[in-house]
């Protein structure tokens, strides 16, 4: 009887242990869970504070871009990279953070869609874009399909593409038949691969409508297929004596480099309407840069706000190599 009473006092005794060991563990994973919670929770709050952070910052950034091209309206009656709004922003601390932001002229790329102006093809600036493929040694046949794409007829260039080309791919559809809307754009393009693309990134634009190119801007490799029929040396020259101020000044320069040629007909000019602002911001773990189109009017405070897009940190148009279905539309506003 007396080891029977043991034995079961035993047993109570290990039950008891063994519950209150289960109390322990489950008492011990609940408190990790809601730690992880607790951890998950606040991360998402500082992620959204980061966010809203840097989304005013970035405001900041455009307001401070406006201001210093309508400075520059009221000072100077020609643009070129030796202004206030061609420097860039160094990186500067603010409560939290770090953001930094550039200004480029647009126009000192070419426009692709200067190719159609007045829903005819422009053969001056054919010429200009089929020297810079060239140049990047690209097929300059891919001008014939650019122009069907934007143009709003039917008809097929010798080596361009029309609805009946697009329609017949794995995925249809149709040409746009409309200025581009982003260099994006041209990935939807028959024969402009990812590749060909990223090689044109940074010497070409999309800009609303057609613009002339800022000889005072613009890279010498623009420069290079705008006056092709130049020598090298003589291109060179043209860069180095940059900036033009003057409308005459830059006629003339071209007449003595051209040494009593006829120069090809061109689109330039030394004054822009339209300018490409960068605004980089980091808070936190929120990095995020930003892109915008920026559009100066004739008056000093007219601007417009064309579109903005976001994209990640080491993002490329190679990312988007796979979205052509459903391209992203830039959104826009006036500022």
């Amino acid at each position: 009887m007396a080891n029977q009473y043991l034995n079961s006092a035993f047993h109570q005794r290990g039950l008891a242990l063994i519950t209150a060991m289960l109390v322990v563990a489950v008492a011990a994973t609940t408190a990790a869970y809601l730690g992880l919670d607790q951890q998950i929770w606040q991360r998402q709050s500082e992620n959204l504070t980061d966010r809203a952070q840097a989304e005013v910052v970035r405001a900041g950034a455009m307001e401070w871009a406006i201001t210093i091209l309508a400075k520059d309206t009221k000072e100077s009656s020609s643009d070129d990279l030796t202004e206030d709004w061609a420097k860039k922003l160094p990186p500067l601390p603010v409560e939290g953070g770090l953001v930094t932001g550039q200004i480029i002229d647009a126009q000192s790329k070419f426009n692709l869609n200067n190719l159609v102006r007045n829903n005819q093809p422009s053969a001056p600036d054919i010429g200009t874009f089929q020297h810079l493929l060239k140049s990047l040694l690209l097929d300059p046949n891919l001008t014939d399909t650019l122009i069907d794409w934007i143009d709003t007829d039917s008809n097929a260039h010798p080596a361009g593409a029309e609805d009946i080309d697009y329609l017949q791919m794995k995925i249809p559809y149709r040409a746009a038949n409309q200025p581009l809307q982003s260099v994006e754009e041209l990935r939807l393009i028959r024969g402009f691969t990812p590749e060909i693309v990223e090689k044109l990134l940074p010497w070409v634009t999309a800009l609303p409508q057609p613009t002339e190119i800022n000889v005072n801007t613009a890279p010498q490799e623009v420069l290079a297929a705008v006056f092709y029929t130049l020598p090298a040396s003589a291109v060179e020259q043209l860069h180095e004596q940059r900036p033009y101020k003057d409308q005459a000044k830059l006629n003339a320069k071209l007449q003595e480099l051209a040494g009593g040629k006829t120069l090809p007909p061109a689109h330039i000019g030394i004054k822009s309407s339209y300018f490409e602002m960068t605004i980089e911001t980091l808070f936190g773990r929120y990095q995020r840069t930003t892109q915008a189109l920026i559009q100066r009017g004739a008056g000093n405070n007219t601007f417009h706000h064309l579109w903005h897009s976001q994209r990640l940190p080491g993002w490329s148009v190679r990312n988007e190599s796979n979205a052509g279905e459903n391209p992203q539309k830039p959104t826009g506003g006036n500022i």
